[in-house]
């Protein structure tokens, strides 16, 4: 491989990286430490260092942190968040390889954006399993450390920065199941927001589920309702997720998911009197009355929690 392919691709790991962690953060360091001589930003990032950018960096880091510390506000931020960072990593890239052919530079911009979706899914996820053992504070100053890291290193030692992001995806490798399925969850969520803006919020069929899921279903019962299904998570106190499916033939409401490769029915008891919390992301539904002790999290292409706790309601015993 060329050294300057190479040395491109290292640079968009470790932008886009820094992008999906800390956009702004990211943003405000570039351009002073460009400003205090320490590096040479690409022709076309050359904006970055004006002081009008720097500002609003930094007033936008400092927005960030404020609505992150608010629940409901903090999820509307990092939905909307989902759509700026990685947009921002493919713009940045597309304007940093100026000097390549547009292909290359359009490539480039893409593979940014996927990465930077792909941080951005994994700090959320991050911060769902993490946050009540860490401290929200130490989260925010680990990321805006990482991002600043990456940033730097991506436009001055590009070999360093690609260092970094294997660090990065060997501490998710460490991480384990764990995070990997709380970061699905936040990129599922996402992808379900924008969904549920275009289409209405109802039961799915069978049909919409997984080949590889809807081939471990027993065929239905003749007489019986047509299964409805709705993409959904469970979560446990020991922040344990499962990403699957919620199916309601009329009688029963089970979760169905994979584990080990393989899938997997847990059947949700009664709940006599579920708690309902709206959130932007997903709404959830505490099943505190359910043996499991689990937290089943609506996402926002479904149906209304009310309607799903009519049919936990529903539940034959």
């Amino acid at each position: 491989m060329p050294i300057a392919i190479t040395l491109a691709l290292s640079r968009i790991v470790g932008a886009a990286l820094a992008c999906g962690t800390s956009l702004y953060a990211s943003l405000a360091v570039a351009g002073i430490a460009s400003r205090l001589g320490l590096l040479d930003l690409p022709p076309g990032l050359n904006g970055l260092q004006q002081w009008l950018l720097i500002g609003a960096a930094l007033a936008l880091f400092t927005v960030e942190v404020i609505a992150l510390a608010m629940p409901w506000i903090g999820s509307a931020w990092e939905a909307l968040n989902t759509i700026v960072r990685p947009l921002a990593a493919g713009l940045l890239i597309f304007v940093a390889l100026e000097p390549m052919p547009l292909s290359l530079r359009l490539a480039g911009a893409a593979l940014a954006c996927l990465i930077a979706f792909a941080a951005h899914s994994a700090r959320i996820g991050l911060q769902l399993t993490a946050a009540l053992r860490t401290g929200r504070l130490a989260l925010r100053a680990a990321e805006v450390t990482a991002a600043s890291a990456l940033i730097l290193a991506a436009l001055r030692a590009p070999r360093l920065a690609f260092g970094l992001a294997a660090l990065f995806l060997a501490a998710l490798a460490f991480a384990g199941p764990r995070l990997w399925r709380a970061s699905a969850f936040a990129a599922l969520a996402s992808v379900a927001l924008v969904r549920g803006f275009f289409e209405p919020r109802q039961w799915r069929l069978v049909h919409d589920l997984p080949r590889r899921l809807r081939g471990s279903l027993a065929p239905p019962e003749i007489g019986m309702p047509e299964l409805k299904v709705a993409r959904t998570a469970l979560s446990g106190s020991a922040g344990d997720w499962r990403n699957g499916w919620l199916l309601f033939d009329g009688r029963s409401v089970r979760f169905l998911h994979t584990r080990r490769f393989r899938s997997t029915q847990i059947r949700l008891s009664r709940v006599a009197d579920p708690a309902i919390r709206q959130g932007f992301l997903a709404d959830t539904i505490s099943l505190d009355d359910d043996p499991t002790g689990l937290t089943l999290h609506v996402f926002k292409d479904g149906p209304p929690a009310e309607t799903i706790v009519g049919a936990l309601q529903l539940v034959i015993e």
